[in-house]
């Protein structure tokens, strides 16, 4: 006769191997884009890896939890924000002590001019520093907005109505646009 805890164990390794295997297939499926929102809390690529490590680690510890709810999307991005957003003073402090150059000034043509590849990523440098800059509400909208949330998705993530998400971006563009115009006269 099979003791009961020999069961209960067999069912606990047979949940994890579940779990693991569904944890693989989301992180691999919003890596991308866990990596992309991760920039917009944090400069420093290294502190990036440790946020995003943070991050999957929320993920896996939340996984059997899940009730399908919400959709697997915006849960992960709820998972994602929380902890980006407790991470960020942290984080913060330290980069504010080193300040690293960005990304690598030696690229190899990639069917556009090197200079213009250059010119895109110093864009997009400044277009995620200002991001970074905005209250943490603000940034989070953003950030979800350029991941391809609707106002909806943005609501079930923040819990701020799909009204107030629009204006908020709205608002925030006209700001980010002011910013990055501001970034570029002479």
């Amino acid at each position: 006769m099979i003791a009961a805890s020999a069961v209960a164990d067999k069912t606990v390794e047979i949940g994890a191997e579940v779990n693991s295997g569904r944890f693989c297939e989301l992180f691999e499926a919003y890596q991308p884009a866990l990596r992309r929102l991760v920039s917009a809390y944090v400069a420093n690529p290294s502190d990036r890896e440790d946020l995003l490590q943070d991050i999957a680690a929320g993920i896996w510890k939340s996984l059997p939890a899940f009730r399908r709810e919400a959709s697997e999307r915006t849960w992960i991005y709820r998972i994602a924000h929380n902890i980006a957003i407790r991470n960020c003073s942290r984080v913060r402090s330290r980069s504010a002590r080193e300040m690293p150059v960005e990304g690598s000034f030696d690229r190899a043509s990639e069917g556009r001019g090197a200079e213009e590849t250059l010119l895109l990523d110093e864009r997009v440098r400044a277009l995620m520093g200002a991001i970074r800059e905005l209250p943490v509400l603000d940034r989070q909208m953003v950030t979800l907005q350029l991941e391809g949330l609707s106002a909806s998705e943005i609501e079930e993530v923040t819990g701020v109505s799909r009204g107030a998400v629009a204006t908020r971006l709205s608002r925030m563009r006209q700001r980010l646009a002011e910013r990055l115009q501001g970034d570029r006269e002479p």
